[in-house]
This record gives structure tokens, C-alpha cells and sequence, in this order.
């Protein structure tokens, strides 16, 4: 529950209520066909143009608006649902949670920036980093099966899921560097044959089903942000900007820079340094300072009050 609150915090809802009813629809229909019917399932689209789907145990699944604007019926979305429901029904993001909590010695690695901080630039190791551990090649098997059958219990046309397939290899191959979350192959390497053993499972079982829906997919997909979305902040070369907050802010040349959903962030390329704008508690300058600073291993040096803009700030 902990990390499904970090995942809508770092990425956002993509803000379209009847979308996301439709997909929370679809994926509890699917569900409730699995061997885990009971469990609180929920399916969210996140507000990220990458192209993935992603699963937390105890039934959290989320697809991108990403993904949703390069497939192309009800029936391919149904067969990524029904493949991360895999994941989940077959315990495999539970089974690589505990074993990299044993290997780390507990979800997060402590570090002198506050929390909000923790997830930016590599810095540190912390839960929201395990959602996207990769599959080995017998889980990812395992989930294309229990997908396959979850679509054709639901009379979807199993043929989908084969386009699927292709759509999401020649897609994540031509992605670009920069994105706020790692692309489909970066989290699901493809199992070798992955189309010839669907195929022959396939024929072999007699599975089947009719539906399609390519016009109804594409009618809910009517209106939806395709790439970045430029009103949440761009990058000119160092330069960052913001048009709906109004802000611009130069970086440091050669600093790895990265527009998150809470904050923008630039580290050093020796990992010395790091620049990260985001809101503070508080209600003055003065105040957010004095609540960095009282964390533990944090350090004040030289500080007074400021400004930047004409607005009141506080240095330190």
C-alpha cells in the first residue's frame, strides 16, 4: 500500500476518470477469473508517456498512458492486464522484493536528503526502485501462459496478444533516454520464441475467443496526451521550463538533469552534487530551512535570508 502511494506520487493518475474506470473495469473482470481472486485488485493508468506495465504484490497494477496510445484494441490491453495479473497471481514481483530486501538489508538506504529527495539522480536504493527489478525468463513465460488464459476466459481473441508482442518490441527499441521510468524490455526482457511458444500454445490447448473492440479502444483513447506532455515543464538544452508554474531554471552544463512529476533535478557527473526544486513544508523560507536542517547528519553552513525573483527566500 506504502509503495502504491509512492508510484501515483512519482508518475501521477493520468487525470481522466472515465479512462480509469474503464481500465480498473476491465483488469477486475480478468481478475476475478485468476487463481487470486480475493485480493483488493486495483489497475490505474499512470501519466507517463514511456511504454510499460508494472505490478505490486497484493494486486496493484498500473499501465502508462504510454503504452495505452501505441496499442490497439480492448484485446491488447486485456492481454498486458492480464500479464501483469500473471506476475502477480505467480508471486514473482513478491518472490524479487524479499530477495532484494535480504540483499539490501531493508527497502531503503539511508542517506542526509530528505525522503522526498531519495529516489532522484541514483543516488539511493529505495522501494519504489524494486517495482521495476527485471522478470527472468521462466516468470515471464509463467505470466504470458496465466495472461493468455485470463483474456480467453473472457472470450477476448487470444490472436491479440501476439501483436502485442511486436507492438512493444519495435516501440521500446526506438525509445529515447531520459524517461522518468525504464521501457518494457528494460523491465520484461523478452523470452526467446516468445510468439512461436504463445502460437503453439495456442493451437495446442484449442483456446479461443471473438472479441476485439478496436472501435471502443480507440474511442476511450480519444483526446489522450501522445509524448511529453510540454505543460508540466521542458528542457532547452541546461535550461528548464515550466509555463504553467510560470518558473525557468538554468543547470549546471553536463549536470544529468530530469523532469519528475514533483520536482525538477540535476546531478553532478561525479554524483557530488545535486540541485533539486520541489515544494517545501513550511510556511516561510525560514521555516522549510530549519526542517532540513534538523535531520539527522545534516549539517547548516554559512546561511541568511535571500531573494530570488522578488520573492523571499533563504540560503544555506
Amino acid at each position: 500500500k506504502a509503495a502504491d502511494q509512492e508510484a501515483i506520487a512519482a508518475y501521477g493518475l493520468y487525470p481522466d476518470p472515465k479512462l480509469q474506470a474503464y481500465v480498473d473495469r476491465l483488469g477486475k473482470g480478468l481478475a476475478a477469473k485468476s487463481e487470486r481472486p480475493d485480493l483488493p485488485w486495483s489497475f490505474k493508468v499512470v501519466d507517463d508517456p514511456t511504454v510499460n506495465a508494472f505490478a505490486l504484490p497484493g494486486g496493484y497494477i498500473y499501465v502508462t498512458r504510454g503504452i495505452m496510445a501505441h496499442l490497439r484494441s480492448e484485446a491488447e490491453l486485456v492481454a498486458v492486464l492480464g500479464h501483469e495479473i500473471g506476475h502477480v497471481s505467480g508471486r514473482h514481483s513478491a518472490s524479487q522484493m524479499s530477495k532484494q530486501q535480504l540483499a539490501m538489508g531493508g527497502l531503503i538506504v539511508g542517506m542526509a536528503v530528505e525522503p522526498e529527495l531519495q529516489r532522484f539522480g541514483g543516488l539511493a536504493q529505495q522501494a519504489l526502485g524494486l517495482l521495476f527489478l527485471k522478470f527472468g525468463r521462466d516468470d515471464e513465460n509463467q505470466a504470458d501462459e496465466l495472461g493468455l488464459r485470463y483474456m480467453t476466459r473472457q472470450d477476448y481473441d487470444p490472436r491479440e496478444m501476439l501483436a502485442v508482442f511486436g507492438v512493444l518490441d519495435d516501440v521500446t527499441r526506438a525509445e529515447g533516454g531520459g524517461a522518468r521510468m525504464p521501457d518494457w524490455l528494460s523491465t520484461h526482457p523478452s523470452p526467446g520464441n516468445r510468439t512461436t511458444r504463445i502460437q503453439g500454445q495456442i493451437a495446442a490447448t484449442g483456446v479461443s475467443g471473438s472479441m476485439v473492440n478496436r472501435r471502443e479502444y480507440l474511442r476511450q483513447l480519444d483526446g489522450m496526451v501522445f509524448g511529453d506532455n510540454p505543460r508540466e515543464g521542458f528542457f532547452q538544452e541546461n535550461a528548464f521550463y515550466h509555463p504553467d508554474l510560470r518558473f525557468q531554471l538554468a543547470f549546471p552544463r553536463r549536470f544529468k538533469t530530469q523532469n519528475q512529476k514533483q520536482a525538477v533535478v540535476g546531478v553532478s557527473e561525479a554524483q557530488d552534487a545535486i540541485i533539486a526544486l520541489t515544494l517545501a513544508a513550511g510556511a516561510s523560507p525560514e521555516e522549510a530551512a530549519r526542517r532540513f536542517f534538523s535531520q539527522q547528519g545534516v549539517q547548516a553552513g554559512r546561511s541568511g535570508r535571500d531573494t530570488i525573483g522578488g520573492l523571499p527566500a533563504y540560503t544555506a
